[in-house]
């Protein structure tokens, strides 16, 4: 089994110009979502009770994600990727993730976008790893990319009761090329 590190898990803020930025919080707020995604862990049952749902977006047919923004992403990041999924993940208070996996091998990689105009640090929502031996957690900061191996369990934490409403994040889910 691979180990891995919070070197592994890169953080850019203020990754989109705000134009960009602001064509993609329009985008999320179209009505468009869907009600019953959600994470299952690896070594679940395979048992609706172990899913705990929460809201998704399918993005794999809107060209600006999945062919302007995905160019952006390989532009910044000096990296060429292949696509094979990209989605918005919502949040409301009560759900949350369980850990998992995307990949099972080690080309694949998770870009996620922290997706609401404003975040405050109480509002909680962060993302964790599991690094076998540690955790490691990356803070929502709006308009911030996390790139990461795929193979790095990991889940979206809750919100708290201060936040009312949707917390987004973009995940593009990549192979290096």
């Amino acid at each position: 089994m691979e180990t891995f590190s919070k070197e592994d898990i890169v953080v850019y803020n203020d990754f989109f110009d705000v134009g960009d930025y602001k064509v993609i919080l329009d985008y999320l707020n179209r009505s468009r979502w869907r009600w019953g995604h959600g994470s299952l862990p690896d070594d679940h049952p395979n048992k609706s009770e172990f899913n705990t749902p929460f809201w998704i977006m399918d993005l794999e047919r809107d060209y600006f994600f999945t062919d302007y923004l995905l160019n952006i992403i390989m532009e910044s990041t000096d990296q060429k990727y292949a696509i094979t999924g990209c989605y918005c993940n919502g949040h409301t208070y009560g759900t949350s993730g369980n850990f998992h996996v995307d990949w099972y091998d080690p080309s694949g990689r998770t870009v996620l976008l922290y997706a609401n105009d404003i975040w405050k640090q109480e509002w909680g929502g962060k993302t964790a790893f599991n690094l076998g031996d540690t955790y490691h957690y990356t803070e929502f900061v709006p308009n911030s990319v996390v790139i990461f191996p795929g193979m790095i369990p990991h889940r979206s934490e809750g919100t708290s009761r201060l936040f009312t409403g949707l917390r987004k994040t973009v995940a593009w889910k990549l192979v290096l090329k």
